[in-house]
């Protein structure tokens, strides 16, 4: 059936096109009068990104934004949250309403219960994709639905509080103990540090340290030197004994000839014994002048032995005092090498004892700024929540919507009849055009009849009638 044959069917059965466009209209128009009417009152609740009343503010990335509001919208939603809008409304003391828990639960449970869970069933929480949380509750009775959406929307605010400043309290008497006792922790890591330092006479930082190393550095040097002069006088002091066993004067050792009061004893030896040369060949060897300048030579003779084996045996007396230096400096260099160990391990033993302090104190602060932080929490009176737009009564019913109704009736009966006469005229096929005669026949048409007009006019007037009349022309279908 294409779209002319369909026309010409619908314009031959358009008392039953007709019929059940009426009959859908009147049965929305009425449906719609006889549904209950249902108010929807909607409260608006702004959740701020900001809280002024913390002194630990969170940032949160838009995911947990976004499960921090689905979380509201639940709180929202919640059974504590509907009991409290009982209690509040005190809707279980309303006439009426006990009789109703008992017929419907037959008096078990509690009635609070039974009440909060009507609630819930014709609440609807939404929030869209902003930081508004709307508050939608409907009743019969527009009153009843903006009391109940504004008792709502308080209740969660108070719950809210609840929920922020309870569990804060509860933490705030715990921090108090954790404080407590981690200040007496404090004290005593620094009673502990001050005794130690004072046992072991650590009064600065690492200028002792400094100090000790400085002092070791200087004996090891000193040490260095004094081994060398030791080595050096070693060396004179043997090649001088060599010298003696080789039967060497000892005028020709190289410290008595660099000896100056030996030099003078010994110009003074010269000087006597050329004055007794000349003594000799003019006095004789009994005359008191030769024999007093004979006596000085031999007193600068033996003056001079006496200086040279002084010399000599000072030489030893260097190796020997040495030797002593030597050995004072490593005994020396010993007790600052054991001193600076024993610094050492108490300065480990200082590090862990400072350690054990600092640890206290930084555990003592945080524990500290958190309790503060814990019980400017517990005091707040309000939250990042606030009442935006209450509810206020609907004037006009949200169902049912009598103009959308009727329009929505037209559409659908207007559907609904163009579906029945194409029904029934496929159950129902009649021949209505040319083409439908030709096409089920396949043959063609010899002629098409007027349409026919049982009117006074359609014969043609008889030849003996002198009454001129019109013909009547043939129309098409």
């Amino acid at each position: 059936m294409d779209l002319s044959q369909y026309i010409l069917a619908l314009k031959a059965r358009r008392k039953v096109f007709v019929t059940v466009l009426a009959v859908t209209i009147f049965t929305a128009i009425v449906a719609a009068l006889v549904i209950p009417k249902r108010y929807d009152a909607t409260a608006s609740i702004l959740i701020d990104a900001r809280d002024e009343q913390t002194l630990a503010p969170a940032h949160m990335s838009p995911r947990e934004r976004a499960g921090y509001i689905f979380t509201q919208m639940e709180l929202i939603a919640s059974g504590k949250v509907a009991h409290k809008v009982v209690r509040d409304l005190k809707l279980a003391q309303q006439p009426g309403m006990r009789e109703d828990w008992e017929r419907d639960t037959g008096g078990t449970g509690s009635i609070e219960e039974w009440i909060a869970n009507g609630l819930l069933e014709k609440l609807k929480v939404d929030s869209g994709a902003s930081n508004i949380i709307t508050v939608k509750y409907s009743s019969n009775d527009p009153k009843v639905a903006a009391d109940v959406a504004n008792a709502f929307a308080k209740a969660y605010l108070d719950v809210a509080l609840e929920l922020r400043t309870e569990p804060s309290r509860a933490a705030g008497q715990w921090f108090d103990e954790q404080v407590k006792a981690l200040r007496a922790d404090v004290t005593q890591s620094q009673a502990k540090l001050a005794a130690y330092q004072k046992e072991k006479g650590i009064a600065g930082g690492d200028e002792r340290m400094d100090v000790e190393y400085t002092r070791l550095a200087e004996l090891n040097a000193e040490l260095s030197r004094q081994k060398a002069a030791t080595m050096d006088a070693q060396t004179r002091y043997t090649q001088s004994q060599e010298l003696i066993k080789d039967g060497v004067s000892l005028e020709a050792f190289p410290e008595v000839l660099s000896n100056g009061y030996i030099v003078t004893v010994k110009a003074a030896l010269q000087a006597a014994e050329g004055r007794l040369a000349e003594q000799s060949e003019v006095l004789g060897p009994n005359h008191p002048t030769y024999q007093r300048t004979q006596a000085e030579v031999q007193g600068l003779k033996e003056r001079l032995n006496s200086e040279a084996n002084k010399v000599v045996a000072s030489l030893g007396n260097a190796v020997k005092q040495n030797q002593k230096r030597v050995e004072e400096l490593q005994t020396a260099l010993k007790d600052q090498s054991d001193r600076i160990m024993n610094l050492r391990a108490a300065r480990v033993d200082l590090a862990v004892l400072t350690r054990d302090v600092d640890n206290a104190q930084r555990a003592y602060d945080g524990a500290l700024g958190r309790a503060i932080a814990v019980k400017v929490d517990s005091k707040v009176r309000q939250t990042n929540l606030a009442m935006l737009t209450p509810a206020v009564e609907p004037l006009k019913p949200a169902v049912p919507k009598v103009g959308l109704i009727s329009a929505l009736s037209v559409v659908i009966g207007l559907l609904l009849a163009a579906g029945m006469v194409y029904v029934l005229e496929l159950m129902d096929r009649r021949v209505r055009s040319r083409s439908d005669l030709e096409s089920r026949l396949a043959v063609p048409s010899l002629g098409l009849l007027s349409r026919w007009t049982p009117a006074g006019g359609r014969l043609l007037p008889s030849p003996n009638s002198n009454v001129r009349t019109t013909h009547a022309l043939p129309r098409p279908w």
